[in-house]
C-alpha cells in the first residue's frame, strides 16, 4: 500500500510516498468525487504544474486534517495508485474496500455542498465508487466546498439512512455487511453512476466480498463476470431475484436469461432478506458452459385458466409476503434446462417475482440459461418468437390431456428431464435415444409410452397398467430409481415392459374417489410447429364409471 507522508507534504509542499507491504501504520483516507482534468495522478506528483490543479488542494487539505488528528499518513485514490500498471490497479481495486475499512478516519469532501443545498443532492451520493466509501469506514467526517466540517457519520446518520437504503446497523458497523443478502447489497448501488461502464461492477467487489481481475474494454460483460464470481463464492439465490424495469422492449420478450444486465435491475430488492445459511443449505450452484447449474427447489404453480408455470424457489423473502418464499417463473426449453419467463399471475406479463408457500416442490439439478440461444442457429424460415425457442429445442412431443379431476402425481414423472409440466408433455431432443416417458396418475395407474422411427416412419406405443399388481409396482420402482440416472434408452424400457405385459393396453379398470372406473386413452398424430419441430402425438384420456357386473356408465372426458 502506497501512502503519502502528510508531514513532509505540509512542511515542504512536496508529495512524498512511503510503501508498506506488511503491517501498515494508522492513516487517514479521502473520499471525494473526481473533477475532470483537475486531479493529480501518481505521474503528476513530481511536477510543479500539479500544484495549480484543484486536486492538489484536496491532497494538501487532507494531509493537514490528518496531522490535526494525530495521523502521519494519508491515502488518496487519485495519486496513490500507479494506474499505468494494470497489476497495481487490479490490486488496488480489489483491496480498496479493506483500505477504507481499516482507515482510522475517512474525510468526505463534498465539492458541491454549498449553503442551502441539501446533503442528498450532492453528487457524492450518486456515484458508484462512493458507495463502498460510505459503508466501509467506521469513522467519517464530512466537509463542504469550503472544507468546513458539517458533521460526522454518526451525527448525520438520520440523513444518511434517508438518502440511501442501507441498513443503519450496517452503516454503524453494528452488523456485518454479510448479514445482507447479495440482492439487497446490489440494490444499494441501483441508480448510481460511474464514468466507465466496467466500474459499475468493479466498485462492488468489496461490498460483495469478491476478487477478480480488471479488464477495461469489456463493457457490460464486467457485471456478468461479477455475478459469476459471486456464484462461485456463495449459494445465495437472491442474486437471481432481480426484476428488469417494465418497458415496451421487455414486454415484447417472452423469455430472458437468469443474470441481470445492470445493477439497476436490483432496485426493488432493498427490503429482501435471506432465510437460510448459504454454507448449511443443501443447495449447490456453479457456473457451466451453458449457464448456471444448480440443485434447488423447483415446483409448478397452477394459474387455473392461465395454465401452469415452473418456478424456482429462492431462499429469500420480502416484507408483505411473510410466510411465502419468492420464486422466479421459468420455462423449460430442454432437458432440465430453463429460461426465465413472464409471470402468469393476474394477467401481468412482466418478469416480476412470484410469492409462494413451500407446498409441493422437489430438489432437482437444473441448468439455468444466462444467455438466450442465438437465432442464427435456427432455420432461415424460423420466426424470431419465444415459441420458436421452444419448438427449436424439441424435436418430438407427446402431449397428455387428462380429465379435469385426474392429475399426474407430482414429482415422479420419469425421465423428469424430458417432462414439461407446463405443456403436460414428454419431449425428445434431436438425436435422442431416450424416446419414452412414464408417470403415475391419481387413479393408482401407471402410464408408459414409447416412440421411435422405423423404416422411415415414426411409431408410437403406449400402455396403462394397474399399480396394484406387484410386477407393475416393481417396474415403476426400477424406472423411477434407476432409469434416468443410467440413461435407459427406449428399447431397454420397452423390453422391461414386455417382460411383464405381452400386450399394450389402452384401458384399465381401477378405483377412483370411491368409484369403479375404466380409464382409457386414444392417440392422434397432431403436428404443432409452436411446440416441436418434428412429430407430435396427442394422448387423450377419458374415464367411465361403472357398477360391478353392470354396463359402464359414460362420464365424458
Amino acid at each position: 500500500m502506497r501512502l503519502i507522508d502528510a508531514r513532509i507534504l505540509v512542511e515542504t509542499q512536496c508529495i512524498s510516498f512511503v510503501e508498506f507491504y506488511g503491517d501498515r501504520p494508522r492513516y487517514a483516507i479521502l473520499s471525494h468525487t473526481w473533477e475532470s482534468h483537475q486531479e493529480v495522478s501518481y505521474q503528476d506528483c513530481g511536477q510543479e504544474s500539479s500544484k495549480s490543479k484543484t486536486g492538489y488542494e484536496k491532497i494538501l487539505k487532507t494531509c493537514e486534517l490528518a496531522l490535526g488528528d494525530g495521523l502521519d499518513y494519508v491515502w488518496i485514490d487519485t495519486c496513490c495508485i500507479d494506474k499505468s500498471s494494470s497489476a497495481e490497479l487490479t490490486e488496488a481495486i480489489n483491496s480498496m474496500f479493506l483500505w477504507y475499512q481499516e482507515a482510522s478516519v475517512c474525510y468526505v469532501y463534498l465539492v458541491d455542498k454549498f449553503e442551502g443545498l441539501s446533503l442528498g443532492d450532492c453528487r457524492w451520493f450518486s456515484r458508484g465508487w462512493t458507495l463502498q466509501e460510505l459503508i466501509a469506514p467506521k469513522f467519517m467526517t464530512f466537509f463542504n466546498n469550503s472544507w468546513d466540517c458539517i458533521g460526522s457519520k454518526n451525527s448525520l446518520m438520520g440523513q444518511l439512512t434517508v438518502i440511501t437504503p442501507i441498513d443503519p446497523d450496517i452503516l454503524r458497523h453494528k452488523a456485518p455487511i454479510s448479514s445482507a443478502c447479495i440482492a439487497k447489497r446490489l440494490s444499494w448501488a441501483a441508480g448510481r453512476k460511474t464514468t466507465r461502464v466496467e466500474d459499475m461492477a468493479y466498485c462492488l467487489l468489496g461490498i460483495c466480498n469478491i476478487h477478480m481481475p480488471m479488464l477495461y474494454g469489456e463493457g457490460k460483460i464486467a457485471f456478468r463476470r461479477l455475478q459469476e464470481e459471486i456464484i462461485r463464492s456463495t449459494y445465495d439465490l437472491s442474486l437471481l431475484a432481480w426484476t428488469p424495469p417494465v418497458s415496451p422492449d421487455v414486454l415484447e420478450e417472452e423469455y430472458c436469461g437468469f443474470l441481470a444486465e445492470s445493477v439497476d435491475h436490483f432496485a426493488s430488492c432493498s427490503e429482501m432478506y435471506s432465510v437460510t445459511d448459504s454454507l448449511m443449505d443443501e443447495g449447490e450452484i456453479s457456473v457451466s458452459n451453458k449457464g448456471l447449474r444448480l440443485m434447488a427447489r423447483v415446483c409448478v404453480l397452477d394459474y387455473s385458466d392461465q395454465g401452469y408455470r415452473y418456478v424456482l424457489k429462492l431462499d429469500c423473502m420480502a416484507p408483505g409476503f411473510e410466510g411465502d418464499f419468492l420464486t422466479i417463473p421459468m420455462r423449460k426449453v430442454g432437458p432440465n434446462t430453463f429460461v426465465r419467463a413472464h409471470s402468469l399471475g393476474e394477467g401481468d406479463y412482466s418478469f416480476h417475482l412470484e410469492s409462494a408457500s413451500w407446498g409441493e416442490s422437489a430438489f432437482y439439478t437444473v441448468t439455468l440459461l444466462t444467455t438466450m440461444p442465438s437465432l442464427a442457429i435456427r432455420s432461415p424460415l424460423s420466426v424470431a418468437r419465444g415459441s420458436d425457442l421452444i419448438s427449436y429445442s424439441r424435436f418430438t412431443l407427446v402431449s397428455i390431456e387428462l380429465p379435469r379431476d385426474i392429475s399426474v402425481v407430482y414429482g415422479v414423472e420419469t425421465p423428469v428431464k424430458f417432462w414439461d409440466a407446463e405443456d403436460r408433455a414428454f419431449f425428445g431432443p434431436h438425436g435422442s435415444y431416450q424416446n419414452w416417458g412414464a408417470f403415475l396418475l391419481e387413479t393408482n395407474t401407471l402410464f408408459i409410452c414409447f416412440w421411435h422411427k422405423e423404416d422411415g416412419e415414426w411409431l408410437f406405443k403406449a400402455s396403462l397398467l394397474d399399480m396394484s399388481r406387484p410386477e407393475v409396482y416393481n417396474l415403476w420402482k426400477d424406472l423411477f430409481l434407476s432409469a434416468e440416472q443410467l440413461g435407459y434408452q427406449q428399447m431397454i424400457v420397452q423390453y422391461m415392459l414386455n417382460s411383464i405385459e405381452n400386450e399394450m393396453e389402452s384401458s384399465v379398470e381401477t378405483r377412483f374417489k370411491d368409484k369403479n372406473i375404466t380409464l382409457s386413452f386414444k392417440v392422434w398424430r397432431a403436428e404443432s410447429k409452436n411446440l416441436c419441430s418434428g412429430p407430435r402425438w396427442r394422448v387423450v384420456f377419458s374415464k367411465t364409471s361403472f357398477v360391478r357386473d353392470s354396463s359402464p356408465e359414460p362420464e365424458g372426458e
